[in-house]
């Protein structure tokens, strides 16, 4: 929401500044209020409540190459939070955007559990379960390696096919017990594939999900009226990924446990990123330096296969967005 009510008054403004605020207010619960002003040409009141509608562009946003779906997206984000998106504007003055969040307020007690069981590290598949065979079929490079380094930082075996055609080929060779469809490739895409693959010997026993980057609900019906059991959107989520398995297939697997709450490393100690490669050093600092939080993930996943301590530091330091500390370390090392 910020990203998208920001970028507009940015892209908008001129001359004059943009100011983010940010507040709570209590009446009866506690409320968030974030508000994003700026000193840009304004909206004409005729025209404030037609901005919120799908693809629509005004004025001068029109000579702009963008979607006309921000403002569309971000009131929805705002209704599925329970709360409110309103506008002032006053043309050739500047238009002020206010959010209004409902929230539960937490208690210091709520602190000392951050990081539990709920979110344990999942270390390995438990003994006893057969020799799973996973299928990636995906055409980003990106995805394909923080799927497979996902799958085989805990024991699956995997194959990787980078078009619906190749997925099928594979499923014919392979046999894999579960696949994970991108909806959207060229050559074949994932949907032809899906059908594909349940038309031949033993292609209804196989558990196929897609993985799509789309918040639309009828893509859900799409892909499952395909063929389909399941979908996971992009960006991936290990527990989301793991949990997907587990229902699907019912996989088990082995978890650290955590005695008490992890804690966030004070500082990252520059001798331990030395187990690294150069190529992949030079790679995390390009990522923490784009601020691209997706991409940041995509690299940290990859130190897993070094060492699993430096990527759990890793990880939490990215999740907290301390990535001042990382570049500090990389640079001193």
């Amino acid at each position: 929401m910020l990203i998208n009510l920001i970028g507009n008054a940015v892209k908008f403004t001129e001359a004059g500044g943009v100011t983010v605020r940010l507040g709570t207010k209590q009446n009866s619960s506690s409320h968030l209020i974030i508000e994003v002003e700026d000193s840009g040409p304004g909206i004409a009141p005729e025209d404030q409540q037609r901005v919120f509608e799908p693809f629509v562009q005004l004025g001068a946003l029109a000579d702009n190459k963008g979607t006309g779906l921000g403002l569309t997206i971000t009131r929805e984000f705002v209704r599925l939070m329970k709360g409110t998106l309103t506008l002032q504007s006053t043309p050739g003055k500047g238009t002020l955007f206010r959010i209004d969040l409902p929230l539960r307020q937490a208690e210091e007690s709520d602190i000392s559990t951050l990081h539990r069981a709920d979110e344990r590290d999942v270390t390995g598949l438990a003994p006893g379960q057969p020799d799973w065979r996973i299928l990636i079929v995906e055409d980003q490079l990106e995805n394909q390696l923080l799927l497979a380094n996902l799958m085989e930082s805990v024991g699956f075996q995997i194959k990787v096919a980078e078009n619906g055609r190749q997925g099928v080929e594979l499923f014919q060779t392979w046999r894999p017990h579960f696949i994970w469809m991108d909806r959207l490739m060229p050559v074949m895409d994932g949907i032809e594939a899906t059908k594909a693959i349940r038309g031949l010997p033993g292609g209804n026993e196989v558990k196929i999900v897609a993985v799509t980057a789309s918040a639309f609900e009828e893509q859900r019906e799409g892909v499952l009226e395909a063929g389909m059991d399941d979908f996971v959107r992009k960006p991936y989520r290990a527990d989301e990924i793991y949990e997907c398995l587990s229902r699907q297939l019912g996989v088990r697997y082995a978890y650290l446990a955590h005695d008490k709450p992890a804690e966030v490393p004070m500082e990252l100690a520059p001798v331990a990123l030395s187990v690294l490669p150069e190529a992949l050093r030079r790679e995390l600092e390009a990522a923490l330096e784009s601020l691209e939080s997706e991409r940041i993930e995509i690299v940290v996943g990859q130190v897993a296969r070094y060492d699993r301590d430096l990527f759990r530091s890793l990880t939490r330091l990215a999740q907290e967005f301390d990535y001042p500390a990382i570049l500090k370390a990389l640079r001193t090392n």
